[in-house]
């Protein structure tokens, strides 16, 4: 009989958790199918999200589709970013909808972030429309801290802004998606006033409103450093990285 074929559900549940990932994935892989719904259902999701990664792929596959949805969710919201990317792929469609449901916005925006165009695809097909707005706005701050990082700069979170810190220099930045710059630059410089920055950056994917450049001109001209840029993707790095050096002179 194979290991876990006869023994008890529980002792065998307590055996997985005890056990190291790679073990306790080798006794999942060589258990019967008919069984792997069962002990599954008994097992903690901090248990699965310890397991899943160190399965096979086709092991990996047969667990998913085993879970109950609950488990799914779990599973999605445990594992690295890049691992729960890798899952996607092995769900049908109509399996996704729950776990997508239960996902946190910024879970849901990490895992968006990760995907390819045509696994992206299928997860926002079956995402909640009321959600965009926010998940979109997560995933594009998010992007803009990660292209802030590759500049060589350290990137702070706060709150819904960022502060990024280059030596004796602190710059607070407000990337905000589908925004004229009201917004982000009002954001920007109210972190910048409780933090008591040296400047703030507005960041949008989308050209900044006449007034807007025209209050920025003049905040400048009064003193308080204060900059908006357009970025929309890795191609406008250089013009990020720019518009923070401005704010650090």
């Amino acid at each position: 009989m194979l290991p876990g074929g006869m023994m008890p559900v529980t002792q065998l549940v307590t055996m997985l958790r005890s056990s190291p990932p790679k073990s306790a994935a080798g006794l999942l892989m060589a258990m019967p199918a008919e069984r792997l719904p069962i002990v599954a259902a008994a097992m903690r999701p901090a248990d699965l999200v310890r397991i899943v990664p160190a399965l096979k792929p086709e092991a990996r596959r047969g667990l998913l589709q085993a879970l109950e949805p609950a488990h799914l969710c779990a599973v999605f919201s445990g594992v690295p970013p890049r691992e729960a990317a890798g899952l996607v792929p092995m769900l049908p469609t109509e399996r996704l909808a729950p776990v997508v449901a239960g996902l946190s916005d910024g879970a849901l925006a990490e895992l968006l972030g990760g995907l390819a165009p045509d696994q992206r695809q299928r997860v926002e097909s079956v995402a909640d429309p009321r959600r965009e707005r926010k998940v979109l706005g997560l995933r594009y701050g998010d992007a803009v801290s990660q292209a802030l990082v590759r500049g060589n700069v350290h990137v702070a979170v706060y709150g819904d802004t960022v502060l990024v810190t280059k030596g004796r220099w602190r710059i607070a930045v407000a990337a905000r998606h589908g925004d004229d710059g009201r917004v982000a630059v009002r954001d920007a410089e109210d972190t910048a006033y409780k933090v008591r920055a040296d400047g703030a950056l507005a960041v949008t994917d989308v050209a900044a409103a006449a007034d807007v450049l025209q209050y920025t001109r003049e905040t400048r001209e009064a003193g308080r450093p204060l900059e908006t840029v357009v970025w929309v993707d890795d191609r406008h790095d250089g013009h990020l990285m720019r518009a923070l050096v401005s704010l650090l002179q």
